[in-house]
């Protein structure tokens, strides 16, 4: 797995670092869930802070979409320990404008922690969704979802699934080019599927940290892993 973006002169000085973004759908479906979102992500964020050995190298954004995107926190407000705003569920599951939002984020925080003196690994994307794109065409999110992993811009990202309720197969095929995990039918729209797919984003980020490189689950409990498409991306 290639998880480098750049190496600068003298990078075996400089401390690693994986921009990650964790972005939540939080459209309508997913209000029964929006406490357990909060709690979870106020626990993430406390363990990236209160453990400098992760907070030195995973730099973390928190992104939630519904009709429109938005940026929940920043990389910088995670190291400088503003307050976590709450993820607020409601309206459509528009991915197109998500897609985008991203790739502007990327452009702007891995130069930034570049200038900080940071040796930048390729940006991680991790998807948690319970639903299909409502975007007015299958054209308005392809060609977003398109210019984030194109291989010809250098700063195109590794992206990861978790998929539960009535998020369809093929669409986590498509968003993801490391792993796609979907919930078994028996616990798919339950409260724990999701509690099992952010116990496992955080024991991935706890992982990479330790290793100082990126490590993805190879199992999650309650959900299957999805083959993807070979040279997708």
């Amino acid at each position: 797995m290639d998880t480098t973006y750049q190496y600068s002169p003298g990078s075996d000085i400089r401390v690693r670092g994986l921009p990650t973004y964790v972005v939540i759908d939080s459209s309508g479906s997913m209000k029964p869930h929006e406490q357990l979102l909060n709690d979870n992500i106020l626990e993430i964020i406390d363990i990236l802070l209160s453990r400098p050995q992760i907070r030195e190298f995973v730099h973390l954004s928190i992104i939630e979409f519904n009709t429109r995107p938005h940026l929940l926190r920043g990389m910088s407000d995670v190291l400088e320990g503003a307050i976590t705003p709450k993820v607020t569920c409601g309206g459509a599951t528009n991915y197109g404008a998500m897609f985008d939002l991203i790739r502007d984020r990327i452009n702007v925080d891995v130069p930034a922690l570049s200038s900080a003196g940071v040796n930048v690994l390729r940006p991680f994307v991790i998807f948690l969704t319970d639903g299909a794109p409502t975007d007015e065409s299958a054209d308005a999110w392809l060609g977003p979802l398109g210019r984030l992993l194109d291989k010809g811009w250098r700063r195109h990202p590794h992206t990861m699934s978790y998929g539960f309720g009535n998020a369809g197969e093929h669409v986590l095929r498509k968003i993801s080019t490391l792993r796609a995990f979907t919930a078994e039918e028996s616990i798919k729209g339950s409260v724990e599927a999701l509690s099992s797919a952010l116990n496992s984003i955080l024991r991935s980020l706890v992982a990479s940290a330790q290793k100082k490189q990126l490590q993805i689950p190879e199992d999650v409990a309650g959900f299957r892993s999805i083959p993807l498409d070979d040279g997708l991306y």
